[in-house]
């Protein structure tokens, strides 16, 4: 139940171009040739096909991850295992496609189907814990959310290391998923592929859910006042746990298609920061389903360029993680401030 102002707007605009500076910043001060460097930086994921299509890749999968935290924001509740839920259903999706005994299910893409109804459900039950454990104990789902996926990720870590490992290959990890159950890819050679398309349905009907059911009614009644909606007799309870669930769903997602349409295998800590990133693809959206894939391509893109940076002019390796840091600063900056002018007493300055 937020409401979009011109001010709010200038304010996630002003926050970008404040985080883009910033890095801008920071390139010149660190980079041996810093006119070269920011030429990279700002052309480097334009710079070719390949380049172009590996970014909106990744910004296919950020939307998925960024749509799942906005559908645990939007109903008050906030889903901090998001990297582990999606390390999660990439290793479902692998273990699978990849089992000796299910290979010879028939037809192929009962195999796929099932492999991604599974990797769906275990995130979805496991964000899904968190918000009944609120519900039912008062347990903080910040930190229940986040410890569980903090347990999964050395097991998965294990399970790549040693039932599920690839024993012909000198990669740690598991065999390729057949090509039936690959993604198609749209700008070969790089890795864009057609899950960028059901991420976009995906957002559209997370979108449709919020605004137009009474489920998404009842839920966004639910993140803006609990009381309010407990005086309406809307089951809180139920718009803790099944938000939390979804918000899962969607990571769980983003990590299959991250095995069908990218790595065609799981590999030990390859889902590189994407559950952490859709929280700064949702702030950069104002929890807004409309702006989250613009959001995810501008995150992409800033990535894009730090990584072009660091290959092609020995700038410091750290520069992704000043990005991701820089963007979280500004835009949870600007989140605060809006926060606490809503929140100041009646007649104070």
């Amino acid at each position: 139940m937020s409401i979009s102002t011109p001010g709010t707007r200038t304010g996630a605009v002003l926050a970008v171009l404040a985080a883009v500076a910033t890095v801008l910043g920071v390139i010149v001060v660190s980079s041996p040739q810093p006119g070269q460097t920011v030429i990279t930086f700002i052309s480097g994921p334009w710079s070719n096909r390949f380049a172009l299509g590996n970014v909106l890749a990744r910004a296919s999968l950020l939307a998925l991850t960024g749509a799942g935290v906005v559908a645990a924001f939007r109903a008050g509740v906030f889903n901090l295992g998001g990297e582990g839920q999606t390390y999660l259903g990439a290793i479902v999706v692998t273990a699978v496609h990849t089992d000796s005994t299910l290979a010879s299910l028939q037809p192929a893409w009962a195999l796929t189907a099932l492999a991604l109804v599974l990797a769906v459900a275990a995130p979805a039950f496991m964000a899904g814990l968190s918000g009944w454990l609120r519900h039912v104990t008062g347990a903080d789902e910040l930190i229940t959310s986040f410890l569980l996926a903090a347990a999964v990720m050395p097991v998965g870590d294990y399970l790549i290391l040693g039932p599920l490992r690839d024993r012909t290959s000198n990669l740690i990890a598991t065999p390729l998923v057949p090509e039936s159950a690959r993604l198609a890819r749209l700008l070969p050679p790089s890795s864009f592929n057609t899950g960028a398309i059901w991420a976009i349905l995906t957002v559209a009907a997370l979108w449709f859910l919020l605004r137009w059911t009474l489920f998404g009614y009842e839920m966004r009644i639910t993140g803006y006042n609990r009381s309010l909606a407990r005086y309406a007799g809307i089951p809180v309870g139920k718009y803790t746990t099944l938000p939390m669930a979804l918000s899962g769903a969607l990571h769980g997602l983003a990590g299959s298609f991250l095995v069908l349409g990218i790595h065609y295998r799981s590999i030990t800590g390859f889902t590189g920061g994407l559950g952490w990133n859709g929280i700064a693809v949702a702030l950069i959206a104002r929890n807004n389903p409309i702006l989250i894939v613009p959001a995810a391509v501008f995150f992409a893109l800033l990535d894009g360029g730090a990584r072009a940076a660091v290959l092609h002019n020995q700038t410091t390796w750290e520069l992704g993680s000043v990005v991701q840091g820089v963007v979280f600063l500004f835009v949870t900056a600007r989140v605060l401030a809006r926060y606490h002018v809503r929140k100041r007493p009646e007649g104070t300055v």
